[in-house]
Parts: C-alpha cells; structure tokens; sequence
C-alpha cells in the first residue's frame, strides 16, 4: 500500500526539445529528484527526425510531438526546454489544445517566498532568488543566477537568459526575451514581444516590439510586429 502512494506521487515527464537548454532542463529535474524522487523522466520530444531513437544524457528521443497522439496523455506532463519565446508558445499553444499537462520545474536550489506565484510550464534554475510578492506567468524561463525583485511582474513566455538581475517594481510584457547579464533600475515596464541585449544596462522603460542592448540600454531596432 504505501509503495502504491509513493508510485502515485511520482510524475511521469517529457521534455520538449533536446537540444542545450532541453539538457540544462533534465539536469535539473534529477537535481529535484536527488532531493526527493518526484518524477519519472521519459526522455526528451524533437521534431527533429536526425534524433528520433538517439540517446542523450541516458534518455530517449522518443519522437516528435506526434508522439502524445500514441500516448497516455493522462499521465503524461511535460515541460518545454526551448528558449526561443515564439517556438516555445507555438508549441504550448499545440499541445494545450491537447490537454497535455504542464510541469512547472523549480531547481531545489532556488530561494523564494511563499508570496512569489508561478505559472504552469514554467522552468526556474539553480542559483535564482525571487523575493516577494512576484507574479511569474506561464512558460517562463529563469536561467541560472538571476534574481527577481519585490513586486514584479513578469508575463507569459518570458526567457531570462543567466545572471539577470530585475529590480523591484518591475513589469516585463508577454513574450519577451532577456539577455545574459542584464541589469535593470527599478520600477521599468519592459512592453510585450521586445528583446533586450546582453550585458545591457537598463535604465528606461522599452515599449513593445523593440530591441533595447548597450550600457546605457537604447532602442537599436523596432521589431516586425508578424
């Protein structure tokens, strides 16, 4: 019986993309599962037929996201290691109308606060500190050593590459992709579907569909809004 009810705690996981992030993804599941066995890792989904029955890091490319349609999908939850913010929605988007279950994955290692909230599918890794009162939405990457503050608020299918440093007060717009290194004043509002460079100093609120990167962060692009 109580085999039973550890088998039941134990959740079945697949994660989308094998590539360099997808790796970093499984590194730190088992990281969560040396803590207390949580899941179950199936292996790594990519439409890339070349790696279809290759195995990486000990786990299976099981196959492309066609997979789910053979699969038991009620027991089945996933999450997405693709750091490309227009990819990783087309595939959620895909896969929601599903109902494939997303795993949200937080590296043992993380500091937070019982008042952050965080989104389904979303991917926190080791060394990362988010204080209080922070809303993460869903499919949210935070990389390695970054840090979050007091009262922001960070939307859907956001990627925060390693070492970003937000201050407090923060707002950052769906779809919005942050590079290593970044650092930002306070209280800014980053608008939806903008890009700011690496090692950037942000000391400017960015509007939507712009590209933002140097020391001091100025606009270097307006984006293709398609």
């Amino acid at each position: 019986m109580i085999s039973n009810m550890i088998s039941n705690m134990i959740t079945k996981i697949v994660i989308i993309g094998a590539s360099g992030f997808g790796r970093e993804v499984l590194w730190t599941i088992k990281d969560c599962n040396k803590q207390s066995k949580k899941y179950e890792i199936l292996g790594f989904i990519d439409d890339n037929e070349s790696l279809w029955g290759k195995v990486i890091d000990t786990y299976p490319v099981l196959g492309g996201l066609e997979w789910f349609s053979t699969a038991d999908k009620e027991n089945i939850e996933c999450v997405i290691g693709i750091s490309d913010v227009k990819i990783r929605e087309k595939i959620a988007e895909k896969l929601t109308r599903q109902k494939i279950i997303f795993n949200t994955v937080i590296h043992p290692s993380v500091i937070y606060s019982e008042s952050v909230s965080i989104g389904k599918g979303s991917i926190i890794q080791a060394g990362s500190i988010l204080t209080i009162d922070i809303h993460i939405g869903d499919h949210v990457h935070v990389n390695i050593d970054s840090t979050i503050g007091h009262d922001s608020i960070i939307g859907n299918f956001v990627t925060i590459n390693p070492g970003v440093n937000i201050n407090g007060n923060t707002t950052v717009g769906n779809n919005t992709f942050i590079g290593t290194g970044t650092v930002m004043n306070q209280k800014l509002k980053i608008g939806n579907n903008s890009v700011i460079g690496a090692g950037t100093v942000l000391l400017e609120d960015v509007p939507s569909f712009s590209m933002y990167a140097g020391v001091p962060g100025k606009i270097k692009k307006i984006l293709n809004k398609n």
